[in-house]
């Protein structure tokens, strides 16, 4: 009956409750597609991680990060050999191709040692079709599921880095994971020198009882001070700091949604309440009483922002597709949460904005009311 009410009050000024919709529906739509981008690099970020599980990640100190900006040398793998406990040493050469504005690299290519793929790649990872690079082997190639897909490609064909082709001999099968599934994966020294380069990006340490690693990875550290060796805890912790700190920034907009909506469903309340004084104070005097006018204000205030909400978590979700496009290596996610939040949300700014008009509507005093024309 309430609601009933509330949506024929609103009604009878079309225009304005339509602009105030407006303004709710754009701010939770912003705060819905940029939570998405956070929750997506969280996603992308976990996969990734899965990669690196029992082992410790060394790259250059303050070189970004993953330390994709870093530059390490043979004698790096060198200064480290003395560290005990330490199963494998593996270098890893990242290069990536036609890196586009807002789009990131167009495709990586991933150079690591013939044999030791599983290190980068993992233990469950399954071949679609063909093989992967066995010890020894040069000038062939590895690829992942969604580069076999763009480029229509298929085992025995080529794949030309800097001049240098290289032979496909086998295709992972679909991850979800990004860094494998947009991969090409090619021997280390063959993507050397097609880049002709004696540097490389990172280097993945397996430890030979996992317990060690934390130990492991400050013995590194204190083995060569220009190093960073960040386990996958440590990983973590500044996954999580990125992370938050695009939450950070999506709650800023968030803020300045609830001002200017809140104002906006505030304004319309307001204009509601001085245009039906005289429908208060006959609703008062046969027997509403304050709380019964301040809950159908509220209710009013409350239905337009949830209009607004839900529209904009629909928005939302065409906004994170519209972004997908846009961001290499991130799929935006709209979860469950998210979605719940921006409804919350809409509705919070619909009480918050709400709450003064219907508290002024439900102090009026009747007789005054009733000589209002």
């Amino acid at each position: 009956m309430m609601l009933d009410f509330a949506f024929k009050s609103i009604m009878r000024q079309k225009s304005r409750a339509i602009l105030t919709t407006l303004g709710i529906l754009i701010g939770i739509a912003a705060v819905v597609a940029l939570g998405s981008i956070a929750e997506g690099i969280d996603s992308a970020v976990q996969s990734g991680l899965e990669l690196s599980a029992g082992k410790i990640t060394v790259i250059e100190k303050d070189s970004g990060f993953f330390g994709f900006f870093g530059e390490l040398t043979d004698e790096d793998i060198e200064s480290i050999r003395s560290v005990s406990g330490i199963k494998d040493m593996v270098p890893v050469l990242i290069y990536v191709e036609n890196i586009q504005p807002f789009q990131g690299p167009e495709n990586q290519v991933i150079g690591i040692e013939p044999g030791k793929g599983e290190y980068f790649l993992g233990e469950n990872i399954k071949y679609e079709e063909g093989r992967g690079i066995e010890d020894g082997e040069s000038g062939v190639a590895v690829i992942g599921s969604a580069i076999a897909r763009k480029y229509n490609l298929a085992v025995g064909d080529f794949w030309t880095v800097k001049n240098e082709d290289f032979e496909i001999v086998g295709i992972l099968e679909e991850t979800g994971i990004q860094d494998i599934d947009k991969s090409i994966i090619v021997p280390f020294d063959d993507l050397r020198d097609a880049l002709d380069t004696d540097t490389f990006q990172m280097i993945y340490v397996v430890p030979e009882d996992v317990k060690d690693t934390e130990a492991i990875a400050e013995e590194i550290e204190d083995a060569n001070e220009n190093l960073d060796a960040l386990t996958t805890k440590e990983l973590a912790r500044q996954a999580g700091r990125l992370v938050e700190q695009i939450r950070g920034f999506n709650f800023a907009i968030g803020a300045v949604a609830a001002f200017v909506g809140g104002l906006g469903v505030m304004n319309t309340m307001i204009m509601s309440v001085l245009e039906r004084r005289r429908e208060i104070g006959v609703m008062k005097a046969i027997g509403a009483t304050n709380r019964k006018i301040l809950s159908q204000i509220l209710a009013e205030s409350a239905l337009i922002s949830l209009i607004g909400g839900v529209g904009g978590v629909v928005l939302g979700i065409g906004g994170a597709l519209v972004l997908s496009g846009m961001f290499a290596g991130v799929t935006p996610v709209v979860t469950p949460s998210l979605a719940l939040t921006g409804l919350a949300f809409a509705l919070f700014l619909g009480l918050a904005g709400g709450y003064y008009p219907a508290r002024k509507a439900a102090k009026l005093d009747p007789v005054e009311a009733l000589r209002y024309e």
